[in-house]
């Protein structure tokens, strides 16, 4: 089926803070003249759209079909209809919002000045029995619609009193509505949503509802994301406002830490509001379908005491419509509460692609899914999404071969934000998803612009041969703000830079580009030689010179130290940390690498430790102080309060920290999956038994089957280990600090039981 290239328009004049225009409705009818056999629906829109068809609400899911650069693609979806269409008089109605055509809301990040901004537009084909019977080419008629305005970011407002009735049905009277505006054809390329559309997932009711100094605050118990359904008995013209925030300050919902400055700074109300007029009807109400929302709580306001009940406000949870793919426990229920904040905080960050929060920003940036690309093919079966968000990172490649911070934009990133610490997206990602899925296409679509992004990286170091361009390690513990940390960002960068042409080497291996590959090993080669140069103190034992775990914990992991060099810079590693009464120091990309750093050097347990203690800032801590989510910020709090000692809070709902569930799946319960990027097949179990842990259990959905990894401590020095491997895979138990197994090493499929035992004196 030929997709209609027609546009349409209700006007050519588009909303923002100062202009009110309202989300139009457009139909159009026509006539079938025999029954139907088959028929389906193509449609698309510049922004979002809400579909029907003879006055039956058909779409898939709020934001539909996507968020996207309508200058880069042109996402449609296709519905069947052949039940829902008729012999003789037929209507289709789309209600049109603004969506990333008009996201006016998002002007920090320079999206007012998007060359693709106007107001939204639609196109869409009806075929009949393998005939188009009507199109956006055909007569289109518009009129307003209640919903006077929706902003992706801001929120939404709807005067139920304009609502018009029966508008999508075919019998509807649409002569004093005006034709539709025939609008500009998007340039980008056409594609079918082949992804899975936003669903929900659950329905929270509030487990507590008290008054505030304006309101009702209804609170859900977590820190999700999703949308708040409102239903009231309303009185005729009665103004429902419903703010979603995640923070209370002294009993009262407090969003400014949701606000970013440049917004704050033009004194403008609470983002994420809703506001609803009623029409005068028992059991009214509104569900955004244009906006979604990063909350635990929701401030009602308007109304009175007997309408603030518990049915009143409802949360839909809800995400990318994929399946969790993974479970972890243990017998720490700081580490269990963490693993669940961090799937929760994985779902409500993808809404098409990851992004940072849900709330503030809703900004796919790339450092962000760089730090969790490996949590989110172990956690989640988020194939085709990823799938679809590195053709968006590719389509904003540029000549040089730089990519932007954030993914999709209007134009900003190229010149702030992104450096090789957040463009390490673009081999990461199709290197995690060959990596657990076995998914050889995923490598072969990005190849080239993985070898245009090589080119870049020459092109930005310096005389020295090492980078200094970019953002490093993000919100380091004990920071004042998100971006103040102790090491320098040339270290971080040349770090991130040595991963990016590790990964393509093997991905070009693995494709069989030798000369590319090679050129990849030589890259990462000088980079390593450039901070053995430039970036050790080689008199102070082996030291980074600038003495932060951050530094010295990445370049072990990057494999800047010689071998007989390790042991030496390990040891001065440990000193750091222990120096700093064993608490970390590092932000997002520094506790990837200490914590496996520490545990590949014998420091297990030294690793849990700082990783789970609560009595300290670490992921332990934040559960202590009410955290349902990541937090952007792991906290230093006053003694005894919950009061922040260092900077101030942000947001309660970054993914970027959620690098410590794939350390639980990978070290604690130790399932290693295809780790020499040479086998999809193989799966190895390499657990570490710290002590502070009884037992572990750990599973994940490969495209195989499903592995399982489970131990329990029976023993001072005794361990039962059960392990069960897929069909068609194959592995190897390692062992390590002095760990024996009875009955050998080998792996097959199907299900193991192991008897480990230690040396009292190991």
């Amino acid at each position: 089926m030929e997709f209609e290239n027609t546009f349409r328009a209700a006007t050519k004049e588009y909303a923002d803070y100062d202009r009110e225009i309202p989300a139009p409705y457009l139909r159009g009818v026509f006539f079938l003249k025999d029954k139907v056999q088959k028929a389906k629906i193509l449609i698309t829109s510049t922004g979002f759209y809400d579909l029907y068809v003879n006055g039956q609400r058909i779409t898939k899911g709020i934001l539909a079909p996507y968020i996207c650069r309508p200058d880069h693609f042109v996402v449609y979806d296709e519905y069947d209809i052949t039940s829902l269409l008729q012999k003789g008089k037929n209507a289709i109605g789309v209600i049109l919002g603004n969506g990333f055509a008009n996201p006016y809301g998002a002007f920090m990040w320079d999206y007012d000045k998007a060359p693709f901004r106007a107001a939204p537009k639609t196109a869409f084909s009806v075929e009949v029995d393998g005939k188009v019977v009507f199109s956006t080419h055909d007569t289109i008629k518009t009129a307003p619609s209640p919903l006077i305005r929706d902003e992706l970011r801001e929120g939404e407002m709807y005067d139920a009193r304009r609502e018009i009735s029966e508008w999508a049905t075919p019998s509807f009277d649409d002569s004093g509505w005006q034709e539709a505006l025939v609008a500009p054809s998007p340039v980008g390329v056409k594609i079918l949503a082949d992804f899975e559309p936003i669903k929900e997932y659950k329905k929270r009711r509030a487990i507590a509802i008290y008054p505030s100094e304006d309101g009702y605050i209804y609170d859900f118990g977590v820190n999700t994301a999703g949308i708040p359904i409102l239903k009231i008995d309303g009185n005729p013209g009665q103004k429902v406002t419903l703010v979603c925030g995640e923070w209370l300050r002294e009993g009262q919902m407090d969003t400014k830490n949701i606000q970013c400055w440049r917004r704050m700074e033009r004194h403008m109300p609470d983002n994420q509001t809703i506001i609803y007029i009623c029409k005068g009807e028992k059991g009214e109400g509104f569900a955004p379908c244009f906006s979604y929302y990063g909350f635990r709580y929701a401030k009602v306001i308007g109304i009175s005491p007997d309408q603030a009940t518990s049915d009143l406000v409802i949360m839909s949870e809800q995400s990318s419509g994929f399946e969790k793919a993974a479970r972890f426990q243990c017998s720490d229920h700081y580490a269990n509460q963490t693993f669940e904040n961090t799937l929760r905080s994985d779902f409500s960050n993808f809404y098409y692609f990851p992004t940072d929060c849900p709330h503030r920003e809703k900004n796919g940036w790339t450092g962000d899914a760089y730090f969790s690309s490996e949590q989110f093919l172990l956690l989640m079966n988020c194939k085709k999404t990823l799938r679809m968000w590195l053709a968006c990172i590719r389509a904003a490649q540029d000549e040089r071969g730089a990519i932007p911070s954030i993914v999709p934009t209007g134009g900003f990133g190229y010149d702030w934000g992104n450096g090789p610490t957040w463009d390490g997206v673009l081999t990461a990602l199709p290197y995690m998803i060959y990596r657990y899925t076995g998914d050889k296409d995923i490598l072969r679509e990005n190849a080239d612009a993985i070898w245009r992004y090589l080119g870049f990286l020459q092109s930005i170091k310096n005389e020295q041969g090492y980078i200094r361009y970019g953002l490093g390690d993000w919100c380091e513990i004990g920071a004042k703000s998100d971006s103040a940390a102790n090491t320098p960002n040339w270290v971080t960068d040349t770090c991130s830079a040595i991963d990016i042409c590790d990964k393509a080497a093997s991905i070009f291996k693995a494709l069989g580009q030798k000369d590319r590959q090679e050129t990849a090993e030589r890259q990462a080669h000088a980079f390593r030689e450039a901070a053995r140069a430039n970036f050790i103190d080689w008199n102070n034992a082996a030291t980074a010179y600038c003495r932060t775990q951050t530094a010295q914990a990445q370049l072990l992991y990057r494999g800047v130290f010689r071998k007989e060099e390790y042991d030496q810079a390990l040891f001065s590693l440990i000193e750091m940390v222990i120096g700093s009464e064993n608490r970390m120091r590092v932000g997002v990309l520094g506790v990837q690498a200490l914590l496996r750093v520490l545990c590949e050097g014998g420091k297990a347990d030294l690793a849990y430790e700082i990783a789970m203690s609560p009595d300290r800032p670490s992921f332990g801590n934040q559960i202590e102080h009410g955290a349902t989510s990541l937090w952007e910020f792991i906290h230093v709090h006053e003694p005894g309060s919950d009061k922040v000692a260092v900077g101030r809070l942000k947001s309660m709902n970054h993914h970027f920290w959620g690098d410590i569930a794939a350390w639980y799946m990978t070290y604690l319960a130790g399932i290693r999956i295809n780790e020499k990027f040479e086998d999809p097949h193989r799966v190895d179990i390499a657990p570490y038994f710290v002590s502070q842990l009884d037992y572990a259990y750990a599973d994940h959905a490969m495209p195989q089957g499903e592995v399982v990894s489970s131990w329990q401590r029976t023993g001072k020095n005794r361990i039962e280990l059960f392990v069960r491997i897929p069909m068609g895979t194959h592995g190897e138990l390692r062992l390590s600090d002095g760990w024996q197994s009875e009955s050998g090493t080998q792996i097959s499929e199907g299900g193991y039981r192991f008897i480990l035992r230690r040396k009292e004196n190991d």
